[in-house]
């Protein structure tokens, strides 16, 4: 039974800060890497602080091993201050523990470093996970000798396998869960972005309707109007003018309603880059689609409104996806510098657009798909302009289409 417990505190002490975390990120939808760095930097905090009050080792001497997980989600959300400071906090912990191996504790914790920074890259997150635990196991063995000198290590040696097995276990399910639960939220916000664009068409439909009732009355007067009756000029003009002025309201409302309303913020460029193509993998690969990236590591901040550039990048990777319709379909993204801007390029080797369609693409309502409204371009392009920022298509039919959008960098200093 205390084996049980312990295990149940351990996991309430780990899931109960990452769930708040998640229904927080949930409500606030978004945040800028700042934002972001910070409650991942809380959330360490608060698990480590749980950790050491309420949980307890099952070895006697042996400190505790779930207190590292809180530093494998700081790796997996890619949070440098949050690697940091949760490092330095584990560290002084263990130093309590082995007061006279500091040197090696610190040098403990670089190679962990050097594990995970490369984790994406070259090895996948959970196989680090694996050779986190296996030198976790080799650093306990060897200052657990050292303390016991020997003698007792041996007894010890079944409960502390078992710890750093209970350890991997709980790394790797605590990752799964975090996976999981972002994944959830990002296909809700992707479903409630499809339901403002049925919300759009609706709202296009309505418009015109209204629009159409004060139009179809002037003609109807308009019919029965006789320029040599005075008395039909005196009773038809005033009811003419009314109309006109009430298409006119609508038109104003119609437009302010739909005005393109961005508030800007210092944003990582290349992180709302990493969420967008993340979110549109699946759809690519349900499509049989190869997506080919090449992002710059470094941060990039611009000043920008995170959801309605997710809006922009998402319409036109889902627009090069339509296009993809043969065999061994490609869609590259890659990003460069040139004269402090950032180019945002977006190429596929699908259909292709003719001159004259290249021509039209920007105008409103202008649209070569059967369904389509003729406004995401329009709209994106409205989007890049209110950041300062130009929007350009180049294609050739049959070959290629290639969307390159230039945002100015913002300097934070």
């Amino acid at each position: 039974m205390e084996i049980i417990d312990v295990t149940i505190l351990n996991v309430v002490c780990i899931l109960m800060p990452l769930t708040i975390y998640l229904l927080y990120t949930a409500y606030e939808k978004t945040f800028n890497k700042k934002e972001n760095d910070l409650l991942i930097l809380i959330t360490m905090f608060t698990m480590i602080y749980m950790s050491l009050k309420y949980d307890t080792s099952l070895v006697p001497g042996l400190p505790l091993l779930w207190i590292n997980i809180p530093l494998i989600i700081a790796y997996y959300k890619k949070s440098s201050i949050s690697i940091l400071i949760t490092s330095v906090l584990i560290i002084s912990y263990y130093y309590i523990f082995y007061s006279n191996y500091l040197v090696l504790i610190i040098a403990e914790y670089i190679l962990y470093y050097l594990l995970f920074s490369k984790a994406e890259k070259h090895i996948k997150f959970n196989i680090s996970i694996l050779l986190f635990c296996t030198l976790k196991l080799i650093f306990i063995l060897f200052m657990m000798s050292y303390i016991y000198q020997g003698t007792n290590i041996i007894n010890y040696f079944i409960g502390i396998l078992f710890e750093v097995i209970f350890l991997y276990i709980a790394m790797s399910l605590t990752i799964i869960i975090l996976e999981k639960t972002e994944d959830m939220l990002k296909l809700h916000m992707n479903l409630k972005e499809i339901e403002h664009d049925k919300q759009i068409k609706t709202s296009l439909f309505q418009i015109t309707h209204e629009i159409k009732n004060p139009i179809a009355v002037c003609k109807g007067y308009l019919d029965m109007f006789d320029v040599n009756n005075p008395k039909h000029a005196k009773k038809y003009i005033p009811i003419l003018k009314e109309e006109i002025n009430r298409t006119l309201i609508l038109l104003e409302d119609f437009l302010s309603m739909n005005k393109v309303k961005v508030n800007k913020e210092p944003l990582d460029i290349n992180l709302l880059l990493d969420e967008v193509i993340k979110n549109m993998k699946m759809m690519c690969h349900q499509n049989n689609i190869e997506i080919q990236t090449d992002i710059l590591d470094d941060e990039i901040y611009i000043s920008g409104d995170y959801n309605r550039l997710t809006q922009v990048f998402v319409n036109i990777i889902k627009n090069s996806i339509e296009a993809c319709n043969k065999k061994n379909s490609k869609i590259k993204i890659w990003t460069e510098i040139i004269d402090n801007k950032i180019k945002i390029n977006i190429k596929d080797n699908g259909k292709g657009m003719s001159k004259e369609v290249l021509e039209k693409i920007k105008e409103p309502f202008y649209t070569t798909k059967k369904k389509g409204t003729g406004l995401g371009v329009s709209l994106s392009n409205e989007i890049i302009l209110a950041h300062n920022g130009t929007l350009e298509y180049t294609s050739k039919e049959y070959k290629y289409t290639l969307v390159t959008a230039t945002l100015p960098i913002q300097k934070l200093y």
